[in-house]
């Protein structure tokens, strides 16, 4: 920790904070937007496997999938039912970054004869998709019509009936299966005569098969955060993730902003320049000029937004928080034991194994009143029967000196034993304090089983949560029952006694 009486100079301090409990508002699986993705299939089916991806193809000449001719045919009488074939699978690459998906997904197709011709060819679709809480399994089937040399259009619809989110890594899956509708031939049986051949047509732009899906697949880390004194300027660096891959990021396209929370301050920063393409992902760095924007201390959030290939734009607010302190005054935060409650009391230590509790923590503040305002964070850390010290909450306020914020956090430990707490104001070092020593508070907590904790100190807690009045009545009542049990004693001792009239005292 730092002291220093007065500050002479501009200081800027800035850091980089992750925390789990206020974060930025992003979701774990994506960037909050949606944008309907149209994902086209490429690849000889007759290997046992395609791929598909965002990718529009370009190409005249195409891709031919042989559909199985044991399909051609409808089943023996008295049924003769369809007969389904799997025509192959398509794959999306391993996802780059989780993804949620929803909503309807349509599906189109080409096909067409290379030898003959079939009727009433239908293709059946399953989509798979394989969510956080167990794989979907979605099934559709085409309509039917007649396939010659010239090429058919097939298509159908899933309707997904809720958000559906995927890890990172995973992959989705939609597999063809064909049937045709021709007689079956009771002189052919077997089909050995049969040299109708229908075919798959993917991968060129006159038969752009696809399936198209409306997802939040896009996302930001911000690996770098850095402040350069000597040119008064933040150092960003931002990668740029998409779920498919760097292929699916238009370059150029990018912006970051600068937002403040509490002030509203912003600013657009320009001028991104690619720094690494790894394959997956973009990594792309600003300057962001904080002398020039005339930016006030604030606790910041940096969003980016991109361009895909299919010109959707996309937003992203990272995890990161920015806190900017600004100052050419004095001024000091400050936390005593009185500060800190355990389940709205003072100096409490025990709490009930698994059972939720409060701590609240009061963080007050002073300094020269030319401070019109700056981000105050608190971090709470835990440790159990003495081991490592763990970030357990965070939060941060906006003051001014001479204000006071309350923060509550509602905490549970499921085992028992002795916890310490440590509470510390500052932790960054965000701001230049007159009093540094200060900002520390450690509180041992002891976490007892229900049974125990009825049977010692629960009950003192309890009896010091009551109100003054409440307690005020109950010491009278104890005193009055003393006062009464008193007497009956020297009562009883009186009748055992006899005294002679000329007994002296």
């Amino acid at each position: 920790m730092r002291a220093r009486a007065t500050l002479t100079t501009i200081l800027l301090l800035l850091s980089l904070l992750h925390g789990d409990t206020a974060r930025a508002a992003e979701p774990d699986y994506g960037s909050g937007e949606f944008h309907e993705l149209n994902l086209y299939f490429y690849g000889d089916l007759d290997d046992g496997s395609g791929s598909f991806n965002t990718t529009a193809p370009v190409s005249g000449n195409g891709t031919e999938s042989d559909c199985p001719q044991d399909g051609n045919r409808r089943g023996a009488p008295p049924g003769n039912s369809r007969q389904w074939e799997d025509v192959g699978s398509w794959y999306s690459s391993e996802l780059v970054t989780n993804v949620t998906v929803r909503g309807e997904v349509p599906f189109e197709i080409w096909a067409k004869a290379t030898s003959g011709s079939v009727k009433d060819v239908q293709f059946r679709v399953s989509l798979i998709i394989p969510g956080i809480d167990g794989t979907v399994f979605l099934q559709s089937e085409t309509e039917a019509r007649t396939v010659n040399d010239n090429a058919a259009h097939f298509a159908t619809n899933f309707s997904l009936d809720s958000e559906y989110q995927i890890d990172r890594n995973e992959t989705i899956r939609v597999d063809l299966e064909y049937s045709g509708g021709d007689d079956f031939d009771i002189s052919d049986p077997f089909g050995n005569q049969d040299n109708n051949q229908i075919v798959v047509l993917t991968s060129s732009h006159n038969h752009p098969a696809s399936i198209a899906m409306e997802m939040d697949h896009f996302r930001s880390e911000f690996p770098r955060i850095e402040v350069d004194h000597s040119r008064s300027v933040v150092k960003v660096e931002t990668w740029l993730l998409s779920a498919f891959g760097n292929d699916d990021l238009q370059s150029g396209t990018w912006e970051l902003k600068v937002g403040g929370v509490s002030t509203g301050t912003s600013a657009t920063v320009s001028g991104g320049v690619l720094l690494e393409d790894d394959g997956e992902g973009l990594r792309v760095g600003w300057e962001w000029a904080y002398g020039d924007s005339g930016a006030p201390s604030d606790t910041y959030l940096l969003t980016v937004s991109c361009g895909d290939v299919q010109g959707n734009q996309w937003e992203s607010t990272g995890d990161e928080k920015l806190h900017l302190v600004v100052q050419q005054h004095q001024l000091d935060n400050a936390l005593s034991w009185e500060d800190v409650m355990v389940n709205g009391l003072v100096n409490s230590s025990s709490v009930v194994e698994g059972s939720d509790f409060t701590l609240t923590v009061t963080a007050r503040t002073s300094g020269d009143s030319a401070i019109n305002g700056y981000p105050l964070t608190v971090d709470i850390y835990y440790s159990f029967e003495g081991g490592e010290l763990l970030l357990l909450e965070d939060d941060f306020a906006w003051l001014s000196p001479g204000q006071s914020e309350e923060f509550t956090f509602t905490l549970n430990f499921d085992q028992a034993g002795s916890y310490t707490l440590r509470i510390v104001l500052d932790d960054g070092d965000h701001a230049v304090e007159t009093d540094e020593t200060n900002n520390v508070i450690e509180y041992s907590l002891t976490v007892g089983q229900e049974q125990e904790q009825s049977l010692t100190g629960g009950w003192l807690d309890r009896l010091r949560e009551e109100d003054t009045l409440t307690l005020g009545i109950a010491s009278f009542a104890v005193l009055v029952v003393l006062g009464v049990l008193v007497a009956l004693r020297r009562s009883s001792q009186g009748d055992d006694m006899e005294w002679d009239d000329d007994d002296e005292f």
